[in-house]
């Protein structure tokens, strides 16, 4: 396959789905029980919200090591740096506490249009890389594309295709769970943390 020409959708969303696939059946068994099973563990654990969201990372940082080889991502490709990015509160203090930036004070979840933010760049891209990278939320660390060029993860062609995707559950429950304040836990877009890229 010609890596960045191919324009044939229903071909590129094929092989997409087979390289998913690829990577579901590459994740050890232990690996996949331990992501079940996370929300229940930090749940009893006696650590602090930001020691159980370094856990938390560090499981989905173990199971994208398998994702070698059935991925398009790859560094300086920033594709997916221009579209929502919805972290929690918990994150946003723990990046700004990595960046020394300033994070808007939110107390209640804010949802927007799945593409409010597409082609628009996240605050912490800069020269085409993530500059939090070891800090990344969640969102950007689950989210891959299984196509083989980054052609289809950019504009105009990410509107015209269904990523194939995967839903990590245990994961999302975890996060939603060591995120938990008083009025539940609060959910934003990191541009209504950070603002917009000057």
């Amino acid at each position: 396959m010609n890596m960045g020409g191919d324009d044939n959708i229903a071909v590129c969303c094929e092989q997409a789905q087979g390289r998913r696939a690829a990577f579901l059946r590459a994740l050890p068994k232990a690996l996949l029980d331990r992501e079940d099973s996370i929300a229940a563990s930090v749940a009893t654990e006696n650590a602090s919200a930001r020691s159980k969201l370094r856990r938390i990372y560090k499981l989905m940082d173990e199971m994208a090591v398998h994702r070698e080889g059935k991925v398009a991502c790859k560094q300086g490709c920033a594709a997916c740096c221009r579209m929502n990015v919805t972290v929690s509160a918990l994150e946003a203090e723990a990046i700004a506490a990595a960046t020394g930036r300033v994070a808007a004070r939110i107390t209640e979840s804010v949802s927007h249009p799945e593409d409010e933010y597409l082609g628009r760049p996240c605050p912490f891209l800069a020269a085409h890389e993530c500059s939090i990278y070891v800090d990344r939320p969640l969102a950007c660390r689950k989210h891959a594309s299984y196509f083989t060029s980054e052609k289809w993860c950019s504009l105009p062609h990410v509107n015209t295709v269904q990523a194939p995707l995967v839903r990590f559950g245990g994961l999302d429950d975890a996060l939603a769970l060591v995120s938990m304040r008083k009025n539940g836990a609060v959910f934003a877009d990191i541009r209504d943390f950070f603002g917009m890229p000057e």
